[in-house]
């Protein structure tokens, strides 16, 4: 079957796809004008760091934002947040350009980027069958990997010929149109708990409702697996970012130059990596992919800390994002796949928020890792690292959980159900 049969036979998610791709490479060029912005108006480090800080925090609520698609219906969600994310970016566009002022307008826009993402992890299940969840995630991960490529250098173009300001107003465009876009969704009535759906029964608070999506993710062996996965996995794989400026600098001599061929190496097989599993994925699993994926991510990092020269270490961090890539994608089929529907959008939202934790930890000890070991020395033990959280968490992966509270059977495979009872 061609890997295009999906959009010419599937409307809904053409339009979801493309209204994601569009957003998303928005978003990639705001990233960079927003820091072009704020450095341009003659802000201090501090400002900068402030202004990333309010891009970082808003995504630790993920779990509050979890709770809304469960709770609200996913396509009304989808459209606020969207246009509200146009608006709030006109505005950072149009108002004097003082961190005082932009930082609570970017956090803002944060938020709402976090309700989207929340709302967004429902939307396959409900406009996808099963047996299509792998390649759609495929195709959802070229959309987020185009993100990365295209967004820096057409943030960086457009800021050139029209200012920071006016490629701000771009991505602004963007999300008009991806609202647009999503205008041609179906209506996607919130699936609820099984409490509300009980007869006579009334409906948990909201913030109740929070805590039990965090308390079902903690007990739901697979959601837990992942979690734990994303903190500690994520946590290691990061240090990846944080130190591979010194190896290019201080060790394979390469400066800037080679700095940027290292992550051009990566971000390219990432896209390549997605594109091939909108095709390949018939015999692959999502436990495979997940598990496979990041011990594949470990080892070319690992690999890159031994890589002699610069042509070396950009064919292993081209590994690392093939595996990147793959593990992502079976990330969300996994879920969708053995969590119930109507914890979908609450477990996607706790995962979100380990997965920023991961970054945060990295990043909060990664200046100390560098100026404590070499560069060499660093990438080697996150590359081991991440694999090996990877082989401890591989059990929870492979446990196929009850969705109705009952006790799974003793080496039941998540794997082994092709119709799950329950998306996510």
């Amino acid at each position: 079957m061609s890997s295009f049969h999906i959009f010419r036979a599937n409307p809904a998610f053409r339009r979801y796809w493309s209204a994601r791709s569009v957003s998303l490479v928005g978003d990639g060029i705001a990233t960079v004008a927003l820091l072009l912005l704020i450095t341009g108006s003659g802000a201090s480090p501090t400002g900068v760091a402030a202004l990333l800080l309010a891009q970082a925090v808003p995504r630790f609520f993920g779990p509050i934002a979890g709770a809304l698609p469960d709770r609200f219906e996913v396509r009304r969600l989808l459209l606020l947040a969207e246009i509200g994310q146009g608006v709030v970016f006109i505005a950072i566009a149009l108002v004097p350009s003082h961190t005082i002022v932009l930082v609570p307008l970017v956090a803002l826009a944060s938020s709402l980027a976090t309700v989207f993402n929340a709302a967004g992890r429902t939307v396959m299940p409900r406009v996808v069958d099963t047996d299509q969840l792998m390649p759609a995630n495929a195709w959802m991960g070229t959309a987020f990997n185009l993100q990365a490529a295209l967004g820096p250098v057409l943030g960086g173009t457009a800021a050139a010929l029209i200012e920071p300001s006016g490629a701000l107003l771009v991505n602004a465009v963007s999300f008009f149109i991806g609202a647009a876009l999503l205008l041609g969704l179906p209506r996607m009535e919130p699936v609820g708990s099984s409490d509300t759906n009980t007869p006579g029964t009334k409906a948990p608070g909201f913030l109740a409702g929070v805590g039990a999506g965090i308390a079902f993710t903690w007990r739901h062996r697979t959601a837990r697996a992942i979690f734990l996965l994303l903190l500690f996995g994520i946590m290691f794989a990061s240090l990846d970012n944080v130190v591979l400026v010194f190896l290019a600098r201080d060790v394979l001599d390469s400066g800037s130059f080679g700095f940027g061929l290292l992550g051009t190496g990566s971000g390219a097989a990432m896209v390549l990596a997605s594109l091939w599993l909108t095709r390949s994925t018939s015999k692959l699993s999502a436990v495979t992919l997940l598990a496979g994926g990041w011990i594949v991510a470990g080892l070319g990092i690992a690999l890159t800390g031994v890589a002699p020269v610069l042509a070396v270490a950009v064919a292993t961090q081209a590994l690392m994002g093939v595996g990147n890539s793959v593990a992502m994608i079976g990330e969300e089929t996994l879920l969708q796949k053995g969590v119930p529907a109507e914890m979908l959008g609450r477990v996607g939202g706790a995962l979100s928020s380990a997965a920023f934790a991961g970054s945060a930890l990295a990043y909060a000890v990664g200046g100390f890792v560098a100026s404590a070991l070499a560069p060499r020395t660093s990438l080697t033990i996150a590359g081991v690292g991440l694999m090996a959280v990877t082989v401890l968490c591989l059990p929870g992966l492979r446990h196929r959980d009850a969705v109705q509270g009952e006790e799974p059977a003793e080496g039941d495979d998540l794997e082994r159900d092709a119709a799950p009872s329950s998306p996510v």
